[in-house]
C-alpha cells in the first residue's frame, strides 16, 4: 500500500500509509482575552510546501461532496470552525439579557493577499462544510447560507496585489480595504451572531471545515483568511 484515506468514528479524515500526508495550511490560535483566531492559507492554484511534498489542491469551481475533501473545497483537514447548536439569544427576557446557552460570535473575517492573483478567475466564496453520518458519509455545505458564511464573492480586483487586505465585520455587506479605505463587497453571511445550524443531520455537527469555491480559473494567487471568533454565556452554578 502506498497511501490511504479513512474517516474515523468522529468523522475526522485520517491519512495513512507510506506516502507523505497533504501539508496542513491552517490552524486555530489563542489571542489574549476571550477571542480566538483561525488562520488558513488559500492557494488558488496547487501549492507545494517544500521539495517533494504533496500538493495542496486549488479550490474547485463547484462543490462536490461525494469524493475527496479537495472536491468539496476543503484545503485544511484539521482546522475546524465551531458551530452554533442553539439559536442565538439576542432579545431580552423580562427586561433582562438571559443567556441559557453558549453563544458563538464571529467578530471579523480578513482576506489578505500574499501572492497576487492572475488568470480568468473572477471571485471567491468561502463557506463551511461538514459531513453526513452513517455508512454513506458525504461532505455537505453547512446551512443556512450555504457556501457563503465567511466570504460571499470577493472580486479578483481586490486580491490582485500582494499586501491588499479586506476586513469584514458586518454580515452580508461591504468590508474595508485597509490601503485605500474603500468599501469592498463580499461580506459573509455569518459575521456577528452565528445562527443555529439547520442541516438535517442527527446529531447536529459541532464544527465544520473551511470550504473555498472559485469562480473561473486562476493561474496564480495565495491568500490568507483570518476568522476571529468568541464564545460567551451560559455559566452554571
Amino acid at each position: 500500500m502506498v497511501a490511504g484515506f479513512w474517516l474515523n468514528q468522529d468523522g475526522l479524515p485520517l491519512q495513512f500509509g507510506t506516502q507523505k500526508a497533504i501539508p496542513e495550511v491552517g490552524g486555530d490560535y489563542l489571542i489574549y482575552g476571550e477571542t480566538r483566531e483561525i488562520e488558513q492559507l488559500i492557494p488558488l492554484i496547487p501549492m507545494q510546501t517544500g521539495a517533494g511534498n504533496p500538493l495542496v489542491a486549488a479550490p474547485p469551481t463547484s462543490f462536490v461532496g461525494t469524493t475527496t475533501p479537495a472536491a468539496a473545497g476543503i484545503q485544511s483537514l484539521t482546522t475546524l470552525v465551531p458551530l452554533q447548536l442553539t439559536a442565538p439569544q439576542t432579545s431580552p427576557v423580562g427586561g433582562n439579557i438571559v443567556l441559557t446557552n453558549t453563544q458563538l460570535f464571529f467578530e471579523s473575517v480578513e482576506v489578505e493577499t500574499l501572492i497576487g492573483t492572475a488568470g480568468s478567475g473572477t471571485s471567491l466564496a468561502v463557506g463551511l462544510a461538514t459531513q453526513t453520518t452513517g455508512p454513506t458519509a458525504a461532505y455537505v455545505q453547512v446551512t443556512p447560507n450555504a457556501g457563503v458564511q465567511l466570504v460571499n464573492g470577493i472580486l479578483t480586483a481586490n486580491i490582485t496585489t500582494a499586501g491588499q487586505r479586506v476586513t469584514y465585520t458586518v454580515p452580508s455587506t461591504t468590508g474595508l480595504k485597509w490601503d485605500t479605505a474603500t468599501a469592498v463587497a463580499g461580506g459573509g453571511a455569518w459575521l456577528s451572531n452565528v445562527p443555529l445550524v439547520t442541516n438535517a443531520i442527527t446529531p447536529l455537527p459541532t464544527s465544520a471545515w473551511i470550504s473555498t469555491i472559485a469562480t473561473g480559473a486562476f493561474t496564480n494567487g495565495l491568500l490568507k483568511l483570518r476568522l476571529r471568533y468568541t464564545m460567551y454565556g451560559n455559566i452554571q452554578q
